[in-house]
């Protein structure tokens, strides 16, 4: 397992409350550390892939309305929020559309039923290694809260999430149904947590976002938080740590190794 550390004041927090975090009620009797170190998740390629479900939902829509088949053929998402995908392919296909927002919130919708049916069949369909320990030390651990920050629109999310029991993690989000820009969605993030936790948490190095691109990279650097890569998907270590990421993981396989990168005792 390989990681470059680049020293930061996120790997010198406090954590010496004794309670778990295990449900939405905030804790007024056992308070959390200040400051709370807040993880905030990326989806597909952080923590699984779809093997393909989306693609094919987003196929089945675009013959549908548009009468374009394998719509989505040449279309690379990495990064891109779901509001994006759907632009490049109005532009790609040369689709004339009047009103891009509400055929967006439309199809948005379509999406959701379709995938609905592709995610629960999708052979291909996977987490990416080491997630559901490395999730389930970090639920334990005192201290720490997560949450979403994708580019997903929040049902489709929810329903990828599903296929692999992975909601119970991931009590609140930021989704593109919020912004369309993902740089936007770190601040909606902290201010879920907030309303979750019942406390102020803000931005600064002790929020991570954690993605597998230099876009994911990118959006933590925008809000002056911590940036964590992990290198499952087409981007190298290399390219993550040439983006500027603060910490970048080859995978989450050795959850040990894992959260000592994060700075996490669990």
């Amino acid at each position: 397992m390989r990681a470059d550390l680049v020293p930061h004041a996120m790997l010198a927090y406090s954590h010496a409350s004794p309670h778990l975090l295990t449900t939405g009620r905030p804790f007024t009797d056992n308070p959390l550390p200040h400051p709370v170190k807040l993880l905030l998740f990326d989806l597909d390629g952080t923590l699984m892939l779809s093997g393909g479900a989306g693609s094919r939902a987003i196929d089945t829509i675009f013959l549908r309305n548009f009468g374009v088949a394998n719509a989505f053929d040449g279309i690379h998402p990495h990064g891109m929020t779901d509001p994006m995908i759907f632009r490049e392919l109005f532009a790609r296909h040369g689709l004339a559309i009047a009103d891009e927002a509400e055929t967006i919130t439309r199809l948005a919708e379509e999406y959701r039923r379709e995938l609905a049916i592709e995610m629960p069949i999708s052979e291909k369909a996977h987490l990416m290694p080491g997630v559901i320990p490395l999730l389930e030390r970090l639920a334990a651990a005192p201290g720490v809260v997560m949450g979403l920050l994708t580019g997903n629109f929040e049902p489709t999310a929810r329903i990828k999430l599903t296929r692999f029991d992975l909601n119970r993690f991931f009590p609140f989000g930021a989704f593109s149904t919020d912004s369309a820009n993902r740089s936007d969605l770190p601040p909606v993030a902290v201010r879920r947590a907030e309303e979750f936790l019942g406390r102020p948490i803000g931005l600064g190095p002790h929020v991570s976002v954690i993605g597998d691109t230099p876009m994911d990279v990118r959006r933590a650097l925008d809000n002056g938080v911590t940036s964590v890569a992990v290198a499952t998907t087409k981007f190298t270590v290399e390219d993550l740590r040439r983006a500027g990421a603060h910490i970048v993981l080859d995978s989450f396989a050795d959850t040990d190794f894992a959260l000592n990168a994060l700075g996490v005792t669990a």
